[in-house]
């Protein structure tokens, strides 16, 4: 499985001219619209390749960039509310510092707990590029209780960027590795989308 996901990325014959467009934007990207179309195209790999398809290309930008900007909507809703909790334990500080220290120490899970769900719905609204799809709390719900579901969220977040870390520091110590970190970067880009895809998703399933 892992040397699927590793020769994912070259499915696509063009995957050349998907890397170079792709650093271009990341490059681009402190501009901040091109990393909308970034994420965007982060949306429809994650749709091809669940569908068995290979990468999608850069085209369609205006349609990639909306659905960037739905897709960051998203993780902005979610975080939204770690934010709000945040400031629930500031005002608990200020009122009791005992409280305050409790509350803090609950917002590690919190944040996890957060970042655990809010991966279930990603995965849901690259299925169909639909906002409502990323709230149907009892779908995501259901995704999110299964082992596999667990390995690919710690494999997202924690094995795979400490690994590409790693490596992308071992390549800069090049002057032609500093060339490619960019390629690099929108190459683990396209991993994560097709382990995402790898998502089992319950939801459909009836009881």
């Amino acid at each position: 499985m892992i040397v699927d996901i590793a020769k994912y990325p070259f499915e696509d014959e063009e995957y050349l001219r998907t890397l170079l467009i792709g650093s271009l934007l990341l490059i681009g990207s402190v501009l901040i619209l091109p990393a909308f179309i970034l994420v965007g195209y982060f949306a429809r790999t994650v749709q091809r390749a669940s569908n068995g398809e290979s990468p999608p290309q850069f085209e369609d930008y205006i349609g990639l960039f909306i659905d960037g900007v739905k897709l960051t909507a998203v993780m902005l809703g979610y975080f939204v509310l770690f934010f709000i909790a945040l400031f629930v334990v500031a005002f608990l500080g200020a009122i009791d510092e005992r409280a305050g220290t409790v509350g803090f120490i609950l917002l590690v899970p919190t944040y996890f707990g957060l970042l655990y769900i809010a991966t279930a719905a990603v995965y849901h609204f690259c299925q169909e590029l639909d906002m409502r799809a990323a709230f149907d709390f009892r779908s995501i719900v259901q995704t999110s209780l299964s082992l596999r579901y667990l390995l690919v969220v710690v494999l997202v977040w924690v094995i795979l960027p400490t690994v590409f870390t790693v490596l992308q520091i071992l390549i800069g110590l090049t002057i032609i590795g500093i060339l490619l970190l960019p390629a690099t970067l929108v190459y683990e880009f396209i991993i994560y989308a097709k382990l995402m895809s790898l998502i089992p998703d319950r939801s459909t399933t009836t009881t």
